[in-house]
This record gives C-alpha cells, sequence and structure tokens, in this order.
C-alpha cells in the first residue's frame, strides 16, 4: 500500500482551538444513588416545602405558649394530657385552652398548639403535665417550608454533588437528576495487539494493549465515561463498522495506532473517506502522527506508543473533558488562580540538565519532593508510564534546561508515592530487596552527579551508584554503604549506596540498612 503523507503540521494551540469547537458533552438521568461526584446539568427546584408541616424540634409537649407564660420552677403550670403523638402520624386531636399532648421530635404539632416544651422542663402527675418553664410563640417548632420553601431553586446547575447535596435532593423528594456527561469511546488498533490476559506467544512480533486500559482510566479521572470497544485489526471494513458504531453510542471517540504515514496506518484513510480530517499532526513531540477528525462526531487518533498516547491525552484532550464537566466552584478556583487547569499542574524545580531535541517537546518526568527529573528511556518503551508523573512543556526556541530552573508539570493523574527514595543508576537486582521494606519506595534513574545531588539536598534518601567505594565521592557529609555486585553478560558490577550522614539514623534509613545486611547479593 502507497504511504500516506502527513498533512501540514498543525500547532498546538490550532489543536486546543479546534478541540474546544468540536467536543460537546450531553446531559443524561441518573439515580441520585449513582449521582456522587457528578455535576448537575440543570437548576434543581423543590417542588415541595421542607418541612411540609409544622413539627417539633424536640421531645416534649405540645401546648398553647399562652398557657405556659407564668410558669416558673417555683410555680409550676399544670395541663392536661389529652393524648401522644408519635413521629409519622397525623394527629386527630387538638389542643385547647389549658391542654397538653406528649409529642416526639419530628412529629406533627396538632391543631391548636403553637409551642412545645422539652421534656426536661416537665414532670407528668396523673393525667396532668406539670410545667416549670415558659415557652413563647413556635418555641421548639419548625415551622413548614423554613427549611427549603417550594419553588425555591436548591441546587444550581454546575453544583458537584457530595454527599451533602445529595442528601438536600432526597429531602426533597428527587430521585433522580440530570448531570452532565460525557461518553468516551475507546479504540485500540493493530495487528499486533493482543488483549491483557489472554495468552501470548513469544516470538510472534505481538504486544498486549496498554493504551485501552490507561486511557479509559484517564478518561475516569475526567470524570467522562469511557465505554471499550476492543481492538480493531488494520481492517478497513472492520475499522469502519465499529468506528459507526462507537460514533452512535459515544460523544467522543479515542482511537490509538494506525494514525501515522505508514503504509498499513490505515485510520487517516478511513477518516478522510468517511469523514472529515481537520488535523493530521501536530507539531509537537509526540504529537506528530496524531489525527483530529469528524466523521458525525469528533474523532481523536492518538499516537501508539502508550507513554505518547497518554502524555497528548493529558496535555490536548484532558483540559476539554474537565471544562465540559467541571462544576462552578472548581471552574471558579482555576479562575481565581489563573490557569485553567491548576489542579492537574504541579509546579517543581528542574532537577538535572535537559538538552532539546530542537522542536516543541512534551518530556515525561518524575516528580520527587518538588524536583522534576526527566524520564530518559526513549518513546517506546512501557516502563516510562511508571516512572513518569506527568510532562513537562519544551519550546521549540528553547535549546537548554538547567537544574534550578522552575517547570510546570502537566500531571498524569496522582503522583507516585516519595515515602522513601532511592535515586541514581539502580539495577533490577534491587527490586527484591525493595519488596521486604515496609514502606513505599520510589526508584529514580539519574546519572551519578545527579544522584550524589539529590542525596545531599534532601531529594533522596539513598543513591545507588555502579562506583567503587574509592571513586565515590570523598565528602564529609556523606557515609558510603558497600551494597551488591550486579553480574550481566558483559561484566560484574559493585553497586555502593552513599547516605547523608546526619540522616544515617533515622529510622527508614535503619530499616533499609537492616533489609540491606540480610539481602542475599550483599558483598560480603
Amino acid at each position: 500500500m502507497k504511504r500516506k503523507e502527513f498533512h501540514e503540521l498543525i500547532p498546538i494551540e490550532r489543536a486546543e482551538q479546534i478541540l474546544k469547537s468540536i467536543i460537546r458533552g450531553s446531559d443524561t438521568v441518573v439515580p441520585i444513588d449513582l449521582a456522587h461526584h457528578r455535576v448537575l446539568a440543570r437548576d434543581v427546584v423543590a417542588s415541595i416545602d421542607v418541612p411540609s408541616f409544622d413539627r417539633a424540634d424536640m421531645d416534649g409537649y405540645a401546648v398553647r405558649a399562652e398557657d405556659t407564660y407564668t410558669a416558673r420552677e417555683e410555680a409550676r403550670v399544670e395541663l392536661e394530657m389529652i393524648g401522644r403523638i408519635p413521629a409519622g402520624d397525623a394527629p386527630t386531636l387538638t389542643i385547647r385552652a389549658g391542654a397538653a399532648a406528649e409529642i416526639s421530635t419530628g412529629a406533627m404539632l396538632p391543631d391548636g398548639a403553637d409551642a412545645v416544651v422539652m421534656v426536661e422542663y416537665t414532670e407528668e402527675v396523673g393525667s396532668r403535665v406539670s410545667i416549670q418553664r415558659a415557652v413563647h410563640s413556635w418555641e421548639n417548632v419548625m415551622r413548614a417550608g423554613t427549611d427549603i420553601r417550594r419553588g425555591t431553586r436548591v441546587l444550581p446547575q454546575g453544583t458537584l454533588l457530595g454527599a451533602r447535596e445529595i442528601g438536600v435532593l432526597a429531602a426533597i423528594g428527587v430521585s433522580q437528576v440530570c448531570v452532565r456527561s460525557l461518553a468516551v469511546g475507546i479504540i485500540s488498533t493493530g495487528d499486533e495487539l493482543v488483549p491483557a490476559g489472554e495468552r501470548m506467544e513469544p516470538g510472534q512480533g505481538r504486544v498486549y494493549d496498554v493504551n485501552a486500559h490507561t486511557i479509559a482510566a484517564a478518561v475516569r479521572e475526567c470524570g467522562a465515561t469511557p465505554i471499550m470497544y476492543g481492538i480493531i485489526p488494520d481492517d478497513r471494513e472492520k475499522t469502519i463498522e465499529i468506528l459507526k458504531k462507537a460514533i452512535s453510542e459515544c460523544d467522543l471517540i479515542l482511537t490509538s495506532g494506525s494514525t501515522s504515514a505508514g503504509s498499513g496506518d490505515i485510520m487517516p484513510r478511513i477518516l478522510e473517506e468517511c469523514g472529515e480530517v481537520l488535523a493530521h499532526g501536530i507539531n509537537i513531540k509526540p504529537g506528530k502522527p496524531m489525527i483530529i477528525a469528524k466523521m458525525e462526531k469528533p474523532v481523536i487518533g492518538l499516537p501508539g506508543f502508550p507513554t505518547s498516547a497518554l502524555s497528548m491525552f493529558y496535555f490536548l484532550v484532558a483540559p476539554r473533558l474537565r471544562d465540559l464537566l467541571a462544576s462552578e466552584s472548581t471552574a471558579a478556583v482555576a479562575a481565581a488562580a489563573g490557569r485553567e487547569h491548576d489542579g492537574y499542574i504541579e509546579r517543581a524545580v528542574l532537577g538535572s540538565r535537559i538538552q532539546s531535541v530542537g522542536r516543541h517537546q512534551l518530556l515525561p518526568v518524575a516528580v520527587v519532593r518538588g524536583f522534576a527529573y526527566p524520564v530518559v528511556k526513549g518513546s517506546g518503551a512501557i516502563t516510562a508510564l511508571a516512572a513518569a508523573d506527568g510532562t513537562i512543556e519544551i519550546l521549540p526556541e528553547v535549546e537548554i534546561m538547567e537544574p534550578g530552573e522552575t517547570v510546570e508539570v502537566v500531571l498524569f493523574g496522582e503522583g507516585s508515592a516519595n515515602d522513601f527514595v532511592i535515586a541514581g543508576m539502580p539495577c533490577d537486582d534491587l527490586n527484591p530487596l525493595i519488596a521486604t521494606l515496609p514502606f513505599r519506595v520510589r526508584v529514580i534513574n539519574m546519572g551519578v552527579a545527579a544522584g550524589t545531588y539529590a542525596v545531599r539536598n534532601g531529594i533522596a534518601d539513598v543513591a545507588m551508584l555502579p562506583l567503587r567505594a574509592d571513586e565515590l565521592p570523598d565528602s564529609d557529609d556523606v557515609v558510603v554503604i558497600e551494597g551488591f555486585s550486579h553480574r550481566d553478560k558483559a561484566a560484574a558490577a559493585a553497586y555502593n549506596f552513599i547516605i547523608l550522614r546526619n540522616r544515617i539514623d533515622s529510622d527508614r534509613i535503619r530499616t533499609f540498612l537492616s533489609a540491606l545486611d540480610s539481602f542475599p547479593g550483599r558483598i560480603s
């Protein structure tokens, strides 16, 4: 098949404009028990008064207030007991002058009564009740409609529904609400893909489908609903069939793979034939193979490499989804902060030197205790997904970024654990040791100099370096701990640890060293 050339690469700003113009959410009605953390699409107006009747706020006695005005502890007033009113009953009795009725909290006030005397200030004497404290009209009574009045807007559109808001809905008898919704179809393409969980024969050139699961999880984080359509082989008719099905059921379709300019990449041709390609190629690494199109509904083709797909989703697509599904309070906070999505951007200090590739770029980074370190593993490395917390944007005119510069990290959801940080040049032999530690460990790969710097500046707890003891930093501020030998096909190498001297007796360092002492690979 003939190779398909890229369209003109568009700048990221133009891609953002296109996405804002074509991605639209919808509204859906859900039961209130499924509405938690959803955003109201319409105002909710009370159709009843709450409470819908005058009710007792205390256990006590329903009375006419004027009958109690002379009551004192030393000069009590006695009233005739004419009945009892439990919560949930509609009283049939009437409180006349000189009469009272026992009443439970929440019960309907009977005709003739305009107050409740708390039980603490009463005493039953045969068929009468003795009252030692006066009450005024409507004391210890909640009047009908004083909490919520019929016709009142109780929750405006744009409200994020939490436990309290759902309680308000239940109080006015609402069982279903209209909430903002955005259904996102997830499609993976490629003959090489195998569903996670299926047996994969080695040596067949196949790989497990990563993107379907990472992108679906990222869609959920934005508040949207992912709908999975599985893996489509590089087959034109099958691809069109699944695309049409997804378009009929979703507001947006996200595909991954088959978007580049290779002879086997069929998605660009299908979208041109069956819809309109609005952009093919974005002038930012790794967005070159990305497609933005419309086939009745918007279709966005993400790159095939998992880290590239996730990077472009969080940087370009996720902000639009959050805009559509955000609560008004979230939007107000972001606007006050001067940014659209501050909750998903973390400022950090660059921890090591970066040399640009000479073009607009999203570089995966790990964020550790306020410092950002590049994850240099190549665009196809799956482990970059676990190592990176997000990306930083490098503008095309920037050649070098030096340590100490402040950067903004577009986060991949929540950051990784940083309870105990091991920096430097760790090897896989370290994993069994880490598994024995009773706290969460973060491993950051960096050079010898950066690892040493990280320990000395409190960014890392330990640096693991493939150097002999006589090659390690010679300084009074660090302690060298002999580690273990690592053998590969080429040679044997000794890995040693350096620890800041003034932290050697901290609890976690001592736990780490104890585990190291009993580790089988430890150098004797």
